[in-house]
Formats: C-alpha cells, sequence, structure tokens
C-alpha cells in the first residue's frame, strides 16, 4: 500500500523569510509546444541566504502543484515526472543546503509540465514523502541535472532530515500529522500577484523554501517542519543575477558625509523587504521576508537569488557578543531602496559603550499547551522608517527565542534579555549607484515584536516603540500572543 504523503498547510506569512532563505526558482526552457488552453512551467529551487546551524537539511519531495484559486480546490500539477505510476511515488531528494557550484543560486531544477492549463494561478503547494512510508513504496528519481549514481536517500530509512555537522547522525524532520493538504504558499506569498500562465507560453516560477526558519526545536529535543515559503515568477536565465553583495567596514560620519575605513569581519548583515515591495503589505511579511548573513573574515556577504522587480533595505551592525572576529560595538546602518544586482559598501559607527539591552516576557492568550515564542527587536530611524535589527546575541541572528509555559490559570514565560546596538541608526537612502546620507536622530526607539513560532509568525504583537535610556529598556508589559498551540 503506498504510504501517505505529507500535506502541510501555513497559517499568516509564516520572516525571513524567508528562504530562505531560501527559494525556488524556475528556470525557463524557452517555448513549448502546448496544447490549445494550454502553457507550461518550468519549477527549480533554491533557500535564501541565511546563516544556520545545520549544514544539510533533506526534503523528499513528489508533488509540485498550483492552483488559479483562492481556495483549497482545483490543484494542477507543475512537474509532470513527480506523477505516480505503477503503485510506486515518484519523489526527488534535495538538500536545501547545497550551495550550488560556479557561482549558480539555484539548488535544483525540479522538473516542468507541457500540459499547464491557462490561467493566473494564485497558490502552490509540495507535497512531501511521508516519513513513514516504507521505502518500497517510493522511487527516488533525480532533479534535474543531478547524476543518478548521486540518488540516494540520506535519511533512511525515513524521508526527511536535518544533519548539525557532515558527519552527524541526521535528525528526523517530523511533519505536522494533521495537515494533510501540502506545504501551501497562499496569495499573500506569491510576491507580485498571481502567476500567469498564458495559452502556448512558457513560465519560471521561484519557490523560496528557507530551510533555517522552516526548522522548530521542540522542547522533547526533535525537530519540526514548519515551512517557510515564497512564490514568484522570474527569468531563469536572469535568476542568478539578482543578488545584492557587498562589503560591510568601519565609518566615521561629518554632517552627513560618511567616509570609509577597514572591513569587519564578522558583521550581522539583514535583507528586508521594504515599502510596497513587502509581498503582502503588512509588518508580518516583512518580518518573515529578512535574510540574514554573518560577513565573512574580510567583511564581505552575498544574497543570491533574490525575487526580481524587487528593492530591499540593507540592514547591518556588529556587536563583541555577535562573531568572536568584531571588536567592539557598532550601530546598526540601514540603507534603503536597494534592487537586485548591485554591490554596496555599508559602513558602521562604533559605539562609544556597551550594547544595549531589551528586557521583557511572552504571555499566551487562550493557549493550552506550551509553546515557543520568536523575538524580534525593531528600531526606528526615521518617523516613516522601522527596520529589524540584526541581534548581537539570541538563538539567530534575526531573532531570540523563549519558552512559554502554560496551565489551566495562564501562560508565562522565562523573561528574555535582547541585546542590541545602544545608539541611533545610521540611514542612507541608494540611487544610480550612490548613498545619500541623513543626519542621524537623537533619539533610541525599540518596538519589540512576538510572534508563534509554530505555526510560523501566524499572528504577530507588538510593544508599541519604546525610547532607550541609559542604555536598556523593560517592557512596560508582557507581550501576548493567542493561536501559539
Amino acid at each position: 500500500m503506498i504510504g501517505k504523503r505529507f500535506r502541510d498547510g501555513m497559517t499568516g506569512f509564516g520572516v525571513f523569510g524567508l528562504l530562505v532563505v531560501g527559494l525556488f526558482a524556475l528556470a525557463s526552457c524557452g517555448g513549448s509546444s502546448s496544447t490549445a488552453g494550454m502553457g507550461s512551467a518550468n519549477v527549480t529551487m533554491s533557500d535564501p541566504p541565511s546563516d544556520t546551524t545545520y549544514s544539510h537539511v533533506w526534503v523528499t519531495i513528489d508533488g509540485v502543484e498550483a492552483t488559479t484559486s483562492s481556495s483549497d480546490s482545483g490543484w494542477q500539477s507543475l512537474v509532470s515526472d513527480l506523477s505516480s505510476t505503477a503503485g510506486k511515488i515518484k519523489a526527488i531528494q534535495v538538500d536545501l543546503l547545497n550551495l550550488p557550484a560556479n557561482g549558480q543560486c539555484l539548488l535544483a531544477q525540479l522538473g516542468s509540465t507541457q500540459s499547464l492549463p491557462a490561467g493566473n494561478y494564485q497558490q502552490i503547494r509540495l507535497m512531501l514523502v511521508a516519513n513513514n512510508t516504507p521505502s518500497s513504496d517510493v522511487t527516488l528519481e533525480p532533479y534535474v541535472g543531478e547524476s543518478s549514481s548521486d540518488v540516494t536517500n540520506n535519511c533512511a530509512p525515513e524521508w526527511n532530515c536535518a544533519q548539525t555537522s557532515p558527519t552527524s547522525t541526521p535528525v528526523t524532520l517530523n511533519l505536522s500529522s494533521e495537515a494533510q493538504t501540502g506545504l501551501k504558499i497562499p496569495p499573500g506569498q506569491v510576491i507580485g500577484g498571481p502567476i500567469d500562465v498564458a495559452q502556448g507560453k512558457s513560465v519560471d516560477i521561484n519557490i523560496d523554501f528557507n530551510a533555517d526558519r522552516s526548522i522548530v526545536e521542540e522542547g522533547n529535543g526533535q525537530l519540526r517542519l514548519d515551512p517557510v515559503l515564497l512564490a514568484y515568477e522570474d527569468s531563469g536565465a536572469s535568476v542568478n543575477n539578482t543578488g545584492i553583495s557587498g562589503q560591510v567596514v568601519s565609518g566615521t560620519l561629518s554632517g552627513t558625509t560618511v567616509t570609509n575605513g577597514n572591513a569587519i569581519p564578522g558583521a550581522l548583515v539583514a535583507l528586508e523587504y521594504s515599502g510596497a515591495s513587502v509581498p503582502d503589505g503588512s509588518l508580518t511579511a516583512d518580518l518573515i521576508g529578512n535574510y540574514f548573513v554573518t560577513a565573512d573574515s574580510n567583511g564581505n556577504f552575498d544574497f543570491c537569488p533574490l525575487p526580481p522587480d524587487t528593492t530591499f533595505n540593507v540592514v547591518a551592525d556588529a556587536g563583541t557578543s555577535s562573531a568572536t572576529a568584531t571588536t567592539g560595538n557598532y550601530n546598526a546602518t540601514v540603507i534603503t531602496n536597494v534592487g537586485g544586482g548591485n554591490q554596496i559598501t555599508v559602513p558602521l559607527l562604533a559605539e562609544s559603550g556597551a550594547a544595549g539591552t531589551i528586557s521583557g516576557n511572552v504571555t499566551g492568550s487562550g493557549e493550552t499547551a506550551n509553546f515557543t515564542a520568536d523575538i524580534f527587536a525593531l528600531q526606528g530611524a526615521t518617523s516613516s522608517l522601522e527596520f529589524t535589527v540584526p541581534l548581537f546575541s539570541g538563538s539567530s541572528p534575526a531573532m531570540a527565542q523563549t519558552s512559554v509555559s502554560c496551565t489551566s490559570s495562564g501562560c508565562t514565560s522565562s523573561p528574555f534579555t535582547l541585546s542590541v546596538p545602544a545608539s541611533a541608526p545610521l540611514v542612507g537612502s541608494f540611487s544610480a549607484g550612490n548613498i545619500t546620507w541623513q543626519t542621524p536622530v537623537t533619539s533610541v526607539s525599540y518596538n519589540v515584536a512576538a510572534t508563534c513560532a509554530s505555526p510560523q509568525y501566524g499572528s504577530p504583537t507588538f510593544s508599541g516603540p519604546q525610547t532607550m535610556t541609559s542604555g536598556s529598556i523593560t517592557l512596560s508589559s508582557s507581550l501576548k500572543l493567542s493561536g501559539c498551540s
């Protein structure tokens, strides 16, 4: 009997995300011989740039589908080669952290279909092989360009797993048993709106599978896959040229003139959706849409691939606790409106003292089971600009986490403390290859956001802007979350 395939839905815009980082990109194969009323699609996969504690994240995919409906109906296959035949599930296994060679951004070309009904496709979903599926029920196929000799189940006897090092024992990625409808990318997470498949035309669809932000470490030490996904249409010929790269350096400010200095190894760099570029126009989407990396020993960073025709805010900071290579603490710098294909230098201004701290706790409203909350620090830059700050310390540069314990009388968390820049940010605007700098604001304010770690970022809550005095903020009230368990 063929084992049950996994279907998983997402609530909300489940940041960063990500990504991850990362991303399914559709590589164009040119025209197609579509029949009347039909178009074709080509599907590839990638993961957005992010720092991660894992060396491998393996997922086994046995279907990619799309629908023109906003409801859960009318699904059409995007990869015809994955259709089950002769009582066997046909699937491909992809390592989401396997960086491609030769400077390419894409992880794998999953396949294509030549018979996709024309229309505007609003949702996409992935099907994963359930971990309890017998190996005798599955035929693993190579993805496009993969050698058949390399095809193996790296998670055997199960099908989805992660490794913390190349030689460590794979740890199973648990799949939610109650979700059997696919790993969905709803309309709000399809960047640029519905994907238009015209009669007789071929489209390329890019799907971002943010591996790092899709893994939740549960209290029992097990790992659960809670996917963070985006999708967009793009030209396969250009998707590998949509990245943003650069170098983080020390800087000095005189008026609105910045002089660049030496490289800052280990600086934290974030790429965040800006303004109208946010896929569903909300701060929730901005949070999940962030990409985070640590600059290398020469201060260099690289984000690739990225959604086309999208602008980002490039954010960086550095602290002694964020990387052993960094000496001292540096204010955050945010450069707005940076499009793909650009290379920029990001200067950081040194802080005169210790890092700032933000302390608080999380409670639950109507929760019946323990849960984990993700905590983000958003710094005010101007009257209209607020951005997510890479944390000097915490579970990742993107966020910190806190465990929330629930009983019949309510939910309380262990107090959390975020380490952040204690001074105002440096703000610049990017245009035609140049950066115009502003005089920094005098006050330092933060707005703290809390979201459920699972389901990912379903319904965030915010503290509201609070001014930092004497290098610290203690939240005046708890951050209350609902729908986390």
